[in-house]
């Protein structure tokens, strides 16, 4: 049997409503204890950002952990990282943890990227000379040697993960930890953090814990899964089974709720999506297009109150996998938009002969504002169905597969002699 490294037995998290410091010292004395007020209002002060979660993981195991916004998933690795106490349960951790929650977790913002090496080794119980031999690489790894002698005070947002990743990933702990913050870094970072994690539970036999709203990134790293809904625990088993429980909540989720109200969202919010549609080529609304007809999707922004510059619209397609199917950024056509503060503006992407086969695609999109996310809905902003149609003119379908791409090509033959 697989030696466990993490027992979690009910485990919940709560918290009282409200703040001290809003009323008299006596009143704030006695909410501390719990005191000077009866249960039923006792309990409409109480939040349960976890309640009754169980489970084990086994050594070697990547688990990836799953979830709207709200649902739990910080707590407990707060709760696992022993940065927070629980309410209720017990947690058996058998190894050392490194963990990655938020920007600049773990850092003093007045040492340098070296000393803070250096200071989170120590932390981790690690001796100098261990650190040291790690440290070349760790640099290099996150990509900021140019800038290991500046307090990371004066680090992005960026620089700061990519050195955080590098330290939780590079010294010597049996269980690795890591939160969305990874969605801060640039795409090729990311995919090297996925390869890294890969290899130090394939190759060095560590476990891994990742939260992330990025089903393929889940399904490509984990082995097992958590689905996390409301405190509780929803589902857990197979990563393909959680991510699958976890996609089929979430496309109730995107068909029943506006957009603007949506909290499955990450970024800045400087410029947000408000309304998606789709239009045939004569203006009327669709929910359904034939494999190479011409199709204009339809997108409303909103700017916060300061004027935008250099907007970039992000829009792709997924399939029931999560697979990535296709994306187009407007920078890639050198196309941006700017916006007045407050002001809503519609943005029409037209996509002539649309190349996919039948299915229902999750359409994304993503905001970037000045090269920093503005917006980018987690859960997609809504679907779009695909029927079998003349995608070549010729009579032909094509392919008929679910969730294929049609592609045209400019066909030569000669005669040799």
């Amino acid at each position: 049997m697989a030696e466990i490294a993490i027992k979690v037995e009910n485990l919940g998290k709560s918290y009282r409503l409200g703040a001290l410091g809003s009323a008299t010292l006596k009143r704030d004395f006695l909410s501390m204890f719990g005191k000077g007020q009866n249960k039923e209002e006792d309990e409409r002060e109480i939040l349960w950002a976890l309640k009754n979660v169980s489970f084990d993981i086994k050594k070697g195991d990547a688990v990836g952990i799953v979830g709207k916004n709200g649902a739990g998933k910080s707590t407990l690795l707060k709760l696992l990282s022993r940065t927070t106490a629980p309410s209720t349960g017990s947690i058996k951790v058998h190894g050392k943890i490194s963990s990655l929650l938020e920007v600049g977790t773990g850092f003093h913002p007045e040492l340098t990227g070296r000393e803070n090496i250096f200071l989170n080794g120590a932390i981790m119980g690690m001796s100098k000379r261990d650190i040291k031999a790690q440290f070349d690489e760790i640099v290099e790894f996150s990509g900021v040697s140019r800038f290991i002698d500046t307090p990371v005070k004066r680090y992005s947002s960026g620089m700061y993960v990519r050195l955080a990743f590098a330290v939780a990933a590079h010294l010597e702990t049996e269980i690795m930890i890591i939160d969305e913050v990874l969605a801060v870094g640039d795409i090729d970072f990311q995919k090297k953090c996925l390869g890294k994690m890969k290899e130090v539970t394939g190759s060095k036999g560590r476990t891994v814990l990742f939260v992330s709203h990025n089903m393929s990134a889940v399904k490509a790293l984990c082995n097992y899964g958590l689905f996390l809904e409301k405190g509780t625990l929803r589902t857990t088993g197979s990563v393909q089974k959680v991510t699958e429980a976890y996609t089929a909540a979430n496309k109730g989720l995107i068909e029943t709720s506006e957009l603007a109200d949506r909290t499955d969202r990450s970024g800045n919010k400087s410029v947000i999506l408000v309304d998606y549609y789709a239009e045939d080529m004569v203006g009327n609304r669709i929910e359904t297009v034939l494999t190479g007809e011409d199709i204009t999707f339809c997108f409303t922004l909103r700017c916060g109150p300061e004027k935008a510059r250099n907007v970039d619209f992000g829009l792709n397609f997924y399939d029931p996998e999560e697979a990535n199917m296709g994306v187009l950024y407007s920078s890639y056509q050198s196309v941006y938009f700017e916006m007045e503060p407050h002001q809503l503006m519609q943005i029409k992407c037209v996509v002539p002969n649309f190349p996919f086969t039948i299915g229902t695609y999750k359409v994304g999109t993503r905001i970037v504002v000045n090269n920093e996310e503005s917006d980018w809905l987690l859960g997609g902003a809504g679907f779009i169905s695909v029927e079998n149609g003349d995608f070549y003119g010729t009579g032909s379908t094509g392919f008929t597969h679910p969730y294929m791409t049609n592609f045209l090509g400019r066909w030569i033959h000669e005669v040799q002699k």
